[in-house]
Parts: structure tokens; C-alpha cells; sequence
């Protein structure tokens, strides 16, 4: 069979991310104070998988699982602020090698927003390599690219078109919005003058619509598309209508004193006193930044953050709603692997934090994750069994029809997605390095168990998820436990022993 054939056969990708959401944020989730009918018709029409969990609680090397298939430990890029390495194949490079197309929008975060223009292509500093760089971009062909966030993230490509669109001033302008929020603490609300029609959520459909309407239907395509939010800082046009009543949204889910039987690092985020860590490393805290002191967040303050976070999810949800539209339009259904998720999730308040970071709580990693792919999955199935982000590449490489390399950590999930098997794997990784001398922790998640391991130190997590969902109760140092401690840092050891870099052997000595 020639290649052209064979591609015909072939199912086109749609990957699609989000960045920082929870799953309360879809109605499909079981949320009944917002309302996500798209979502939900993706979910209906599909797989809602319930127990996904990203590989990182930060950005890049989160994103470098998704598009490599491997854990963080095995790709290397273990923070933000570096760059992922440009030698790591990504599922667009396996596609493009059968002939794909392959082309990104949006938010990537592969590389620095804050780095020299020399260090990062995705920097916001001083560059003036937009609109005019197009890729190749780590195995994409082509790229548009989006970078930061809300009143920091008109920049890249996005931020050229809407600059073609106004005039300097009004442009300016969008750099800032009026926080309604009593104190500041990252997660507060903000009012923003940017009109819908330019904003960041709106593009990304824009660009990924003229994409789909555009493309050659002789080709399969991978397309990966990127919205900068819900990401702090939760800003929402002053002019979008269809939002959530603050009054409606539940307060953090917070019971005073449960985070003293938690790591150092909890208590001292709560309060604002990271600075003071023995365990600091040599940049602020990622998904802290400067620390805020979140005792002094008030009821009125979190349900109305809270409420303009849900908001920015509505807005993605309205989008995604013309994607949809589309992807009906040109017939593209049947024959095409839509795939929806985020980077990590967030804490919003919830176990007194807010935002991000070394807190392996399920708010935080445990993801929302829809597949539809009619031609292999059931429509209206929702699965509790156990998925991770690095599972995406083997799924999709299997839907293909393509080899999976053993370099890849992840499972092909395709057999549990399409009702043939109960579930693809019995344990998952999460890994967060703060800094490589100071905060390292590394959690196995089973059916009913979670364990977190902190290098070099005494202390540790482990939560019983059957009896105590809500992770209460730290079950560390409890002897009834300690059966549970030694398999898991057993299996945690199991998954790492594997993710070790061994070249070829080619000769006896």
C-alpha cells in the first residue's frame, strides 16, 4: 500500500489543552454551579475519564509529557524556566514521519516566557522574531504561537495580530485590569477591558477553525491547540455575559489545622513564608512566585476569584462549542482522535492554598480528560480507571497504527478506552522537583492509595483515598499503615529503576 493509502486510513489528532483547570470546572464532572454544555457534548460523545492525572503540578514539564510520552524524570525538563530538550522526540515527530501534518496554536511553554531571546524562542523580552518565525518548532511544521497569560500573555503571535488590530494605545492598554479582590493573592478577580473579539480564548479558536477549513483532506493532520487559560491571573473580559454566580460557588474546602501533620513547605505556603524554607531553592517557588499570606483571603475574596476562574473556563467552553461546530462542518468527525485535557489542575483555595506547586493534593493532578474517537471508542462512557498524561502518546501512536518505541513510559490506554478491558495500568508516577539541592518529591497513585516520597528527608505523605478521600489524614507514621508505605515506595522505586538511561550494548567487553 503507497503512502498516500495508507494516510487516507489514518485518523487525524486533535489534541487539545487547557492550562491550571479542575475538573469541578465541567458540568460533565458533575459541577453544578457552572455550565459547560460543549465539554459535556465532547464527553457524552466520547470517554469522561474521572482518574487522569498529569506527570508534573507545573507547566513544561507537564506539557513535556503530554507530547513525549515519558515521565519527567525520563525527559528531563523537570521546572519551568528551561527549555525542554530539542533532541526529545515528540509525537509530532513520529507523525510527521509517516506523513502528517503537524501544526501548534496557542500555548506551548516548551521554552522560558522570561528568558534572553539567545536562551528561549518563546520569550516575551525584547524579540522581534514574531509573526514572522512559523516553525519547524520541536517536530511541529508550522506554529502560531501564544505567550504568558491574560493581561501578560498578548505576545507572540497572538499578541501581532491583535496589535495589527488597534492602535498602540488601546493595545497598552490591555497589559492591565482592574482586580476586584480585597487583597492580593494570585488567585483573585480581575475586570479586563479586552474585548472578547480579541481575546486570547477566541483566537485560539479562530486560528484553529481557518486551520481545519484549510487543510489538504489527502493529508492526515496532528494539530495541537493551546489556551493560555484558566491560568492565574483570572481576568475576564468586562464585556463577556454568560457567567457564574459568585454566591453559588462552594467556599474553599478548608478545615483549620488539617496541614499540620503535612510537609514544612505546607504550612509555610499558607502563610506566606516560603521565603524562609530550609528547602528553597534558588528561584521562588513555581506556582507560588512571591508567596501571599492566604489566612488573610476572605469568603468574599475566594468565591469570587473562584467564580471569574470557572468564567474563563466558560469562555474556553464557548470556543471549544465553534471548534466542534466546525469539525462537523468539514465532516471531520468520524475519521479524527479528539483528545481534551490540561497541563495540571489547581488549587483554588481548596486545603488552604491557592494556585500551584509541590502539593500533590487530587485537585491539583488529578486532570479533566475527554476522548471522542468514534471509529474505536464507545460514546457515553465514563471511566474511573487509572490514565496519565504520559499514556497520550501510545494512545494516539496505537490509533495510528504506528510502533511504540520502548523509550516511551506510557501505556497505549486504546483497550480500556474502547470497553475491551477494564484498565490500562494498577499505578501512575507524579514527579515535582523544586529545585535539584532542596525540594524533591516523587507520589505513586493506585486504586486507593496515594504516596509521596520526599528525597532526603524523614517526612512524607501517604493517604488511604478509600476512607479519606479528601486527604485528611496524613497515614505517614501510622503503623497500621506501614504494610501500605513499603509497597508503595517499593513500586515508586519499581518505576524509576526503568526510566534510567542505558545505551546500547554492542560487544562482550
Amino acid at each position: 500500500m503507497n503512502e498516500m493509502s495508507m494516510n487516507s486510513k489514518r485518523p487525524n489528532i486533535l489534541i487539545i489543552t487547557t492550562d491550571q483547570q479542575r475538573t469541578d470546572s465541567l458540568s460533565c464532572y458533575g459541577s453544578t454551579f457552572t455550565d459547560t454544555p460543549h465539554l459535556d457534548r465532547l464527553a457524552s460523545e466520547g470517554i469522561c475519564l474521572e482518574r487522569a492525572y498529569c506527570t508534573n503540578p507545573v507547566c513544561t514539564p507537564a506539557r513535556a509529557s503530554i507530547f513525549t510520552g515519558k515521565y519527567v524524570s525520563r525527559h528531563g525538563a523537570w521546572n519551568v524556566g528551561m527549555n525542554v530538550p530539542e533532541d526529545e522526540p515528540m509525537i509530532s515527530h513520529h507523525l510527521a514521519d509517516v506523513g502528517y501534518r503537524t501544526h501548534y496554536i496557542g500555548k506551548a511553554h516548551f521554552q522560558p516566557f522570561g528568558a534572553s531571546p539567545e536562551q528561549s524562542m518563546e520569550t516575551r523580552s525584547n524579540t522581534n522574531r514574531y509573526p514572522e518565525f512559523r516553525g519547524p518548532y520541536y517536530g511541529f511544521e508550522t506554529v502560531e504561537l501564544a505567550l504568558g497569560h491574560a493581561t501578560y500573555g498578548v505576545a507572540g503571535h497572538y499578541g501581532e495580530w491583535v496589535k495589527s488590530q488597534v492602535s498602540e494605545e488601546e493595545f497598552a492598554s490591555y497589559s492591565r485590569a482592574r482586580r476586584l479582590s480585597q487583597t492580593g493573592f494570585g488567585g483573585g478577580a480581575h475586570d479586563w477591558d479586552i474585548p472578547l473579539k480579541y481575546h486570547n480564548s477566541v483566537w485560539t479558536a479562530d486560528r484553529t477553525i481557518d486551520f481545519l477549513k484549510n487543510h489538504d483532506t489527502e493529508q492526515p493532520f496532528l494539530l495541537a491547540v493551546g489556551f493560555q487559560d484558566p491560568h492565574h491571573p483570572h481576568c475576564v473580559p468586562t464585556e463577556f455575559e454568560d457567567r457564574v454566580n459568585p454566591d453559588e460557588v462552594l467556599l474553599p474546602d478548608y478545615i483549620e489545622g488539617e496541614l499540620e501533620d503535612k510537609p514544612p513547605h505546607f504550612i509555610a505556603a499558607r502563610c506566606g513564608e516560603l521565603r524562609n524554607l530550609e528547602t528553597r531553592g534558588k528561584f521562588a517557588m513555581a506556582g507560588q512566585g512571591g508567596g501571599a499570606d492566604f489566612r488573610k483571603v476572605s469568603d468574599e475574596d475566594a468565591q469570587l476569584g473562584r467564580a471569574y476562574y470557572y468564567n474563563m473556563v466558560k469562555i474556553i467552553d464557548q470556543q471549544m462549542g465553534r471548534i466542534m461546530a466546525c469539525l462537523d462542518e468539514k465532516g471531520l468527525c468520524e475519521n479524527t482522535l479528539v483528545l481534551f485535557t490540561t497541563d495540571h489542575g489547581e488549587l483554588l483555595g481548596d486545603h488552604g492554598l491557592w494556585m500551584k506547586g509541590p502539593f500533590h493534593y487530587e485537585q491539583l493532578i488529578c486532570v479533566p480528560t475527554l476522548i471522542r474517537y468514534p471509529a474505536a471508542i464507545p460514546p457515553g462512557q465514563r471511566s474511573e480507571a487509572l490514565f496519565s498524561h504520559v499514556d497520550i502518546v501510545p494512545t494516539v501512536l496505537a490509533a495510528a497504527g504506528l510502533p511504540i518505541s520502548d523509550a516511551i513510559d506510557g501505556v497505549d490506554a486504546m483497550p480500556m478506552l474502547s470497553g475491551e478491558q477494564e484498565s490500562a495500568r494498577d499505578s501512575l508516577l507524579i514527579e515535582c522537583v523544586d529545585d535539584p539541592q532542596g525540594l524533591r518529591l516523587k507520589t505513586i497513585v493506585t486504586d486507593n492509595r496515594k504516596l509521596t516520597w520526599y528525597c532526603g528527608h524523614p517526612y512524607g505523605e501517604l493517604y488511604d483515598l478509600e476512607s479519606d478521600p479528601s486527604e485528611r489524614i496524613n497515614q505517614w507514621d501510622n503503623p497500621a499503615y506501614a504494610a501500605d508505605k513499603a509497597d508503595l515506595i517499593s513500586a515508586i522505586l519499581e518505576e524509576m529503576e526503568v526510566l534510567e538511561r542505558r545505551v546500547a550494548r554492542f560487544a562482550y567487553a
